[in-house]
């Protein structure tokens, strides 16, 4: 319960409020007009909100669908959330369907168990706008192994801690990289005790949160995983019909997957992900259509959020 002020500390609220809402100054404006230091008059803008003597309405969403997001939704199976996006590049899109993805997941995090996380630009952007919310029995694991020690945002247990931060929850770490020589070297790691605690985990998320890699060769204004892929393994990706990714498991155009990748690839395997009972997906962007449409025919996706052109352009590939 929130504590009530004294009648004169809720009158300084009230004019410290009125004159950066209202009258629009700065903070450090209203410390010199009142005396007050600089941080007190951001204690006293946060009472003010917390006290109910400021009170902050966004309008809610119109109501209603798009054609295209009711034709995936009967189709597939599966929830499609629109996001606010459109009319920007692909790069400008995912952001926005990663932030606005943040309201959507959190009524779904589950008070208790594992979640699992699989990096990327859209998720990064996601977990950057997650709230501070009270979650200390969920667990957050890193589906995917690697570091980047020059790109954070697919640096999964970075972004592990990031929302256990977020949700005062605890994070895992999986201390390994994500592609490896050969089918041998992820099974020798697997039996290392601390990956292995890791990864024991993956049959246990209860929610799994993940974007959807592009193809080969897209090129979405932003640096992606699959940049880290030398130029032979794009060629024979391409030749292979892969458009895309799921926690490192490429999939082609009819949704099945690559199996000879995913067995030296250090991820969540892909029967894991089928029990998941609800893997939240977020992917925005035109060059990402033919990757999301492989992605719901694979029949992993429960969620997704993206927004209405990107839904467009699948619902009109998926005829």
């Amino acid at each position: 319960m929130a504590r009530t002020e004294p009648a004169g500390d809720r009158d300084i609220m009230r004019l410290v409020a009125e004159l950066y809402y209202v009258r629009e100054l700065r903070q450090p404006e209203i410390a010199e007009l009142t005396g007050f230091s600089i941080s007190k008059v951001s204690r006293l803008l946060s009472a003010a909100r917390d006290q109910g003597v400021v009170r902050i309405e966004v309008e809610a969403p119109a109501p209603g669908r798009s054609a295209a997001a009711e034709a995936l939704t009967r189709r597939f199976g599966i929830e499609v959330d629109l996001a606010p996006g459109g009319g920007g590049d692909d790069a400008a899109a995912s952001r926005l369907v990663g932030l606005a993805a943040a309201d959507l997941l959190v009524p779904r995090l589950p008070t208790e168990g594992v979640v699992g996380i699989a990096a990327g630009f859209t998720v990064a952007a996601l977990v950057s706008a997650m709230p501070a919310i009270d979650r200390p029995d969920l667990t957050i694991v890193p589906l995917v192994g690697g570091w980047d020690l020059q790109n954070h945002v697919y640096d999964g247990n970075e972004l592990a801690r990031r929302m256990a931060d977020r949700l005062g929850s605890r994070a895992r770490s999986l201390h390994a990289p994500a592609v490896l020589e050969s089918p041998a070297t992820k099974e020798a790691l697997l039996r290392d005790a601390t990956i292995a605690s890791v990864a024991s985990q993956w049959s246990a998320v209860d929610l799994a949160v993940l974007g959807i890699g592009g193809a080969p060769y897209t090129h979405p204004g932003y640096r992606t995983a699959i940049d880290r892929l030398e130029e032979p393994v794009r060629r024979e990706l391409t030749s292979l019909d892969v458009v895309g990714d799921i926690a490192c498991h490429f999939l082609g155009r009819a949704g099945t997957f690559l199996d000879s990748w995913s067995a030296r690839t250090l991820a969540i395997p892909i029967a894991e992900l089928r029990r998941v009972p609800l893997v939240f997906a977020v992917a925005a962007g035109a060059s990402k259509a033919p990757a999301i449409l492989a992605a719901l025919r694979s029949g992993l996706v429960h969620v997704l959020v993206t927004d209405a052109p990107t839904a467009e352009r699948v619902a009109k590939l998926a005829g």
